[in-house]
């Protein structure tokens, strides 16, 4: 990446970083106005960085708990670190393969310029905010990272005998020489590049690389008590041994670097035999591919520095120098700290249980059959979603359970519960998305093991992910007649992110919608119609309710917007509400900008990437794009449309992204029942009246956090979800303990058909056994 001047980013028209609001306005107003302008639209790169902008806002913010701020510093490095593997990698491969986003080489170097200097000033205020604000905060509570000089003899003790029986063993010492040349670097692996006195053969100063393996904590405990916790990190205590491990000469240096590497793969289907092993082949190669990063300390000779550089084939701009610690991930353990101080973390919350489905006299299939039943996690808790699984799998009437799974996590109850039914003789399907990055792995261990209890396992299509969250339930009831039971969510099935995430999830057992799912299994078990383009249109499964990806999804869309359009008037204005994690796709942006140059008022509520620029005159003035970041990672997607006072709502799998739209398999469901319609419509005005974790865009793609108004009441729509959670449902034990028994097989075949139930916290109960205890 080559190296230009703030000034000469501003000379590129079709990217305007850091225009002011009223620059974009005036830009517009000069010109006649298309939609297919490239002004019109945010870079997709730049827009993800302001996401992950707002993540270190959380960070920043100093009212929020202190070990909360430490996590969204770690979320922080994390989305980082993804950007480079994924979307910075993914930019790359444009200089061999343009497309119509990026015009020419000028425009995709810019580009790739502008990241660079964005990062940058990223990584400083993150720096900032961990230096000079969290870890001094932590230290008046008593919990910190020691410097060497900080260490007493009995921490000296403690540290030396941890070296001498957790780390020495697994060092190994890499010489760099003309009989050793430079070794393979891992992908996120910290490195130490230690230096020494004199010179080598070739005449270049002495050279040796330390790996400090992944497996490793990266922080040692030296003191742990439950008013004090001290850690120390390993590699200041492996610099501190380097005599020991390179004796035969005197060691002047030693400095930590890390590498990234390029892990966007994209199979060619038409060389694609077995999708299993294509996948597992790429995981191996996965390594192999091009360093994209390289992060190094700040006291790292320019010489060393220059020399990893050209090993690794990287311009100056891929090179980050980094002050203090190297990839905050590592500090999660800190978070793990039991302390009494409620001020360091928000107040707990456990999710609750529906008090629609803890009628322990009635098994869940009747309660579903008599009324659809909507779930918000993770106030409401997943369990519910666990307890229609594992009911499934232990009902002698059920036939046959169908499932997709698209990241379900590690140890998963959902496999446990999947497995037992091919056991007992069910027929179970289940649609495994192999190719979901960075789980890819999970996944294939996962569908071998279910192959292994007899489940019929399906790989979905070669070009298409399927990313539609599922599950189909057949039953045998009176007179042998086959009931559907449906769960759609828009969330992946997986127990632990479950209680991270907010979704939205759907039981019900509608003829209409079960059909509709039914035949979509029907189209992922069968043979890929998708490959002949032309003919799509012809063979495209037949759906009643359900709209599906890639099957028109973006022109049904668009036919809802256009409709809500027709509707407008000035007596009975319209009105459009969206909530997803990504707006990107350039043609549903131009739908809405044409609704609101009708006049159409439009809420976006956008987590993350959104190029859409809300704000300029004659084109988006009608439309508002806020974005919260909470403790609680948004993740559902709901679809909203006034219709004359009759709304039309959906809820679904797909983001407004083109990969959504036309390489994906995805669901979109109506939500038709009028108590869940008022249910959803609440959950959206809680969104729309935050005041407190609502940051709220600029047309030059900036973004403000909200601030109160004199005597304005402070609103957090995540409070307000959690008070209703423990206002309306029934109070569970802990979800961890709750889904416990899941995770094993012997206890998953003990506890009782319905674990729900048995779960419910019962005060009068706890009451009554107190009062004996005292007598």
């Amino acid at each position: 990446m080559s190296k230009i001047s703030s000034s000469e980013l501003k000379k590129n028209k079709n990217l305007i970083p850091y225009s002011s609001q009223n620059q974009i306005k005036e830009l517009v107003q000069l010109k006649q106005i298309h939609l297919d302008d490239h002004d019109l639209f945010l870079n997709r790169e730049i827009a993800w960085l302001s996401f992950n902008e707002r993540v270190l806002t959380e960070a920043e913010n100093k009212s929020v708990p202190l070990f909360e701020r430490l996590k969204f510093c770690t979320i922080f490095a994390s989305n980082l670190d993804e950007f480079f593997m994924v979307r910075l990698s993914g930019l790359l491969k444009l200089v061999v393969k343009p497309n119509n986003i990026y015009l020419d080489e000028e425009e995709f170097d810019e580009t790739l310029d502008e990241v660079a200097i964005k990062v940058r000033g990223l990584i400083k205020r993150a720096e900032k905010c961990l230096y000079s604000q969290i870890f001094p905060a932590l230290s008046n509570h008593h919990i910190s990272i020691a410097n060497i000089e900080d260490l007493t003899r009995s921490d000296e003790e403690k540290l030396d005998a941890h070296f001498e029986s957790q780390i020495f063993p697994v060092l190994t010492p890499l010489a760099i020489d003309p009989a050793h040349p430079f070794p393979y670097l891992s992908n996120l692996s910290l490195y130490l590049a230690v230096t020494f006195e004199g010179i080598s053969e070739n005449g270049e100063p002495l050279l040796a690389l330390v790996e400090i393996p992944q497996k490793i904590q990266r922080l040692i405990p030296i003191t742990i008590k439950t008013n004090k916790h001290r850690f120390f990190l390993v590699e200041e205590l492996i610099k501190s041994y380097m005599p020991a491990l390179f004796p035969w000469t005197r060691v002047t240096g030693a400095h930590s670097f890390r590498v990234t590497r390029n892990l966007d793969y994209q199979l060619l289907e038409g060389e694609v035999k077995d999708l299993m092993k294509s996948i597992e082949y790429e995981l191996k190669d996965r390594e192999q591919k091009t360093v994209v990063r390289l992060e190094y300390e700040k006291n790292m000779p320019d010489w060393l520095r220059n020399k990893l550089a050209g090993v690794l084939e990287l311009d100056s701009s891929d090179l980050y120098e980094i002050e203090g610690l190297i990839n905050y991930r590592d500090l999660v353990p800190l978070l793990k700290v039991e302390r009494v101080d409620p001020i360091l973390k928000d107040p707990a919350f456990n999710p609750r249980l529906n008090v629609v489905l803890v009628d322990e006299n009635r098994d869940i299939f009747d309660i579903i059959r008599e009324k659809d039943i909507l779930l918000h996690h993770p106030y409401d808790s997943f369990a519910s979603v666990l307890d229609f699984l594992r009911s499934a799998a232990k009902d002698e009437k059920v036939l046959a359970i169908k499932q997709t799974l698209y990241r379900s996590g590690g140890d998963s109850p959902i496999i446990e519960a999947l497995s037992n039914a091919a056991e007992r003789g069910k027929q179970v399907t289940v649609v495994v998305e192999l190719k979901a990055r960075f789980d890819e792995a999970n996944n294939i261990e996962w569908a071998k093991r279910l192959e292994r209890a007899g489940a019929h396992v399906v790989f979905g299509f070669i070009d298409l992910k399927t990313h539609a969250k599922c599950t189909l339930v057949i039953r045998k009831e009176k007179n042998n007649y086959l009931q559907k039971y449906v769960h759609i969510s828009t969330g992946n099935y997986n127990s632990a992110t479950a209680k991270l995430y907010t979704d939205i999830g759907h039981l019900t057992a509608d003829a209409a919608l079960c059909d509709d799912v039914a035949n979509l299994f029907n189209f992922l078990t069968g043979f890929n119609i998708l490959r002949d383009q032309e003919k799509t249109r012809f063979r495209a499964p037949d759906f009643e309710k359900i709209k599906v990806a890639p099957f028109r999804l973006r022109e049904q869309i668009i036919q809802l917007i256009e409709h809500e359009k027709k509707l407008h008037s000035p007596e009975n204005p319209a009105h459009i509400i969206l909530k997803m994690n990504s707006l990107v796709d350039t043609k549903l942006c131009q739908a809405l900008y044409k609704a609101s140059q009708k006049g159409v008022k439009i809420d976006l509520i956008i987590r993350g990437v959104c190029i859409l620029r809300p704000g300029i005159k004659r084109v988006s003035e009608n439309i508002k794009v806020i974005s919260i970041i909470d403790r609680f990672l948004e993740h559902s997607r709901i679809f909203w449309f006034k219709n004359k006072g009759d709304p039309l709502i959906y809820c679904g799998s797909a983001d407004f992204m083109q990969r959504n739209m036309d390489k994906r398999i995805e669901i979109v469901w109506p939500i038709d029942h009028i108590e869940l319609k008022a249910k959803v419509t609440g959950i959206l005005n809680n969104f729309l009246n935050d005041n407190c974790k609502s940051h709220y865009m600029q047309s030059n793609g900036s973004y403000i956090k909200s601030q109160t108004q004199n005597g304005e009441p402070l609103f957090r729509c995540q409070e307000k979800f959690i008070e209703e959670a423990r206002r309306y449902g029934v109070k569970s034990i802990a979800y961890d303990q709750a889904i416990k028994p899941l995770f094993d097989k012997k206890d998953f075949e003990r506890i009782p058909e319905r674990f729900i139930p048995s779960l419910v916290v019962e005060e009068k109960k706890k009451n009554v056994a107190k009062k004996k205890k005292k007598k």
